[in-house]
């Protein structure tokens, strides 16, 4: 760690002490918010249930007024209906009054009319009413059909009917609107931004806020459900109707008012809006003075520390880099720095006299190394880090900055064939604890191959383990290249001779089988050396690598060819051959001349030849030479009886030789030939230097 991060860690440390008691101070006034709140809540809760036990005493109490009169006693419906009626018009918050008899028969409502038909003694508040023989609170009903109300939501509340002689003899039923039970709680109770649910005690919510119209008469939530069955009074922290997240404070069924669940929940963003606010003043407060102190420790650092210590480094570095006439300049109350400043400066001044002693050494090395196209290497196997004088780089065509590589870009540039044999005389020559000498191949950036002589020494510990490679290495690809030529010239030249022999041996062998006397053998032996030699000087002009088929032919018929004469047409496109097919091809025209000169068209004045050739271009094939030769005006022709070595020769080339085909046509005007010869390997030699792929050895059977 700089010391310039351990002054900013300590300005840190010192702001430290503040943000703990900020944050335990932030802890402890959130917490006691949270009691508070929660405080709030219940009492909240405890405010809207205090409303709904006024509004259930008030009702109650208009009931036992109603239950004293005569007329709802005696169920004199002629009397209790009108007086239901007025009572209900006064009091528009009971949307209906019903007086049943025992068995639920609608004796009395504001309606004026009674109903027997109908029995409604199977409503809870009915049967409750009678079993506690006192005033019960209904569960919430969408639809209040004994007093013939439409379809609205109200919750029922009963009381016992007595006679006069205290018997129960009927229910007494008043309809609570509501909608306006839930605009009196909201009115009256709901604190800003908090909610207000309120349910029966089978879990129907018959208060909602906010949002009433879409909750009034939907079943609590499986967590509101919960706190309804609880058995004292609580909080919680929920996620409200309306999607808010609320504290709540909540009276189950079994407290007052009993059968009734309320629910009072206060946002927990406004609530808390206080707290967080202080928060986040204090928040800023800490973060400004933090920035503050790390802003005066990174000033004093750069004053005090950095700018002292780029000083010293950067006579250092200037030292480093050839400039010994580099010192570290420091005011004179630096400390530390300048005491180490001066140690330095005495450092250099006697390293600079050992410098200029050490580049007069190197500069005679250097140009020893200039001198024998050499340069030297260097690897750290502990480091794991090599690398070559600037000698080799330029001698490798390397740039400067790759005077230093790691192991792996050493062995990625070693060609493939030579890595591990390169390797191996490495861990050889550490083992042996001797010399290393060593011929390898390296690629360049640029794709060439370059051959290297390296030789070395490896240095070892006291402990016999190796700590240094040094040596030179000498670039012997012009060597390598000469060597190579050599060998390969010295292989062609045997390659050529043998063939050149067999080919000979050949002709000489078939040739003295088909002529009877010397003279013959003579005259027909000459003339096919005579043709090979022609075709041997022709590929001779292009180093053995290919000849023009219209040389070769017009070669062969040079002597019958005159000025002004049209004896002879050669007609046909350029066509390279390879030094293969050229021989062959030369030795099937002499063959072609020769029968034409003895027995053919150029044996008369009046005789006259056509050689034409074309290529044939396919797709899914090899291309094809067609050579079509034909005589004319020459001696009748017939085929012969026995076939020479001539023809023989003929075929065995075209079809032997060359993978063609030839098709002979003694026709009564003269002989023609049709030849087709595929090129597919003319085309590969004629892109090569030297023809190495076909060899020239028309062997032909005894």
């Amino acid at each position: 760690m700089t010391l310039t991060r351990r002054l900013l860690l300590l300005a840190l440390i010192s702001v430290l002490p503040a943000i703990v008691i900020w944050t335990y101070t932030e802890v402890s006034l959130r917490r006691a918010r949270e009691a508070e709140v929660n405080d709030l809540a219940i009492r909240q809760a405890q405010l809207v249930g205090a409303e709904l036990e006024r509004v259930f005493d008030g009702i109650h109490s208009l009931l036992l007024a109603v239950d004293e009169t005569p007329s709802i006693r005696a169920f004199d419906t002629a009397a209790c209906s009108p007086y239901l009626k007025a009572i209900q018009e006064k009091v528009p918050y009971i949307l209906s009054f019903v007086a049943m008899d025992i068995s639920g028969h609608i004796r009395c409502r504001p309606l004026g009319t009674i109903d027997t038909q109908h029995y409604f003694a199977d409503r809870a508040y009915f049967h409750e009413a009678l079993s506690r023989l006192g005033f019960v609170v209904g569960d919430y009903t969408p639809v209040f059909e004994e007093g013939g109300l439409a379809p609205q939501p109200v919750l029922p509340l009963a009381l016992p009917i007595w006679n006069d002689r205290g018997d129960v003899v009927g229910v007494l039923a008043a309809a609570l609107d509501l909608v306006w039970l839930n605009q009196k709680v909201k009115e009256r109770t709901v604190p800003e931004n908090g909610s207000v649910t309120v349910a029966d005690r089978r879990g129907i919510m018959i208060v909602q806020h906010p949002h009433p119209e879409r909750m009034l008469g939907k079943l609590l939530p499986q967590e509101y459900l919960a706190q309804a069955s609880a058995k004292t009074i609580g909080t919680a922290e929920t996620i409200s109707a309306d999607g808010l997240k609320r504290i709540v404070g909540y009276i189950p069924l079994a407290v007052p008012p009993r059968d009734i669940y309320v629910n009072v929940g206060l946002s927990t963003k406004a609530a808390f809006a206080s707290i967080n606010q202080a928060a986040r003043r204090g928040f800023m407060l800490i973060a400004a003075a933090l920035i503050l102190a790390l802003s005066l420790s990174a000033l004093l650092s750069r004053a005090f520390i950095t700018k002292p210590f780029e000083i010293v480094t950067d006579g250092i570095r200037a030292w480093r880099q050839g400039d010994y006439q580099a010192r570290i300049d420091l005011p004179g109350k630096s400390g530390e720095f300048g005491i180490l400043g001066r140690a330095f400066n005495d450092l250099m001044d006697d390293v600079a006299e050992r410098q200029h002693a050490l580049q007069a050494s190197e500069e005679r090395a250097r140009l020893a190394l200039e001198a024998g196209h050499m340069g030297t290497w260097w690897y750290d196997p502990n480091k794991g880090v090599g690398g070559w004088s600037t000698q080799a780089t330029a001698m490798l065509g390397f740039p400067h900055a790759s005077e230093v590589m790691d192991h792996q870009h050493w062995l990625d540039i070693l060609h493939p064939e030579d890595l591990d044999r390169v390797v191996r005389k490495w861990h050889d020559s550490v083992k042996n604890q001797g010399d290393y000498q060593d011929e390898y191949r390296i690629r360049l950036p640029n794709g060439d191959l370059r051959w290297i002589n390296s030789r070395g020494r490896v240095f070892f510990d006291i402990q016999k383990r190796p700590v240094y490679f040094i040596g030179i290495f000498q670039d012997i690809t012009e060597q390598k290249h000469a060597e190579e030529q050599q060998r390969f010239f010295l292989d062609e030249l045997n390659h050529r001779v043998k063939n050149t022999l067999t080919t000979v041996q050949s002709i000489a062998s078939q040739t003295l089988r088909t002529t009877e006397t010397s003279a013959q053998f003579k005259e027909a032996f000459e003339g096919r050396l005579l043709a090979l030699s022609k075709t041997h000087n022709l590929l001779t002009r292009k180093s053995w690598r290919e000849a023009e088929l219209r040389d070769v032919a017009e070669q062969e018929l040079a002597p019958y060819r005159k000025q002004g004469d049209e004896r002879v047409v050669l007609n046909g496109p350029n066509v390279r051959l390879p030094a293969r097919y050229a021989i062959n091809l030369g030795l099937v025209l002499h063959e072609l001349v020769t029968n034409a000169a003895k027995y053919g068209a150029l044996s008369t004045n009046a005789g006259h030849l056509d050689m034409n050739w074309t290529v044939v271009q396919n797709e899914d094939r090899p291309d094809q030479l067609r050579i079509h030769w034909t005589e004319s005006g020459g001696p009748p022709v017939a085929p012969p009886k026995r076939q020479g070595f001539g023809s023989r020769l003929i075929r065995r080339s075209i079809e032997g030789e060359l993978g063609g085909y030839m098709v002979l046509n003694f026709a009564e005007g003269g002989v023609s030939y049709d030849i087709s010869v595929p090129l597919a390997h003319a085309s590969k030699a004629s892109d090569s230097k030297v023809d190495s792929t076909f060899e020239i050895n028309p062997v032909l059977p005894s």
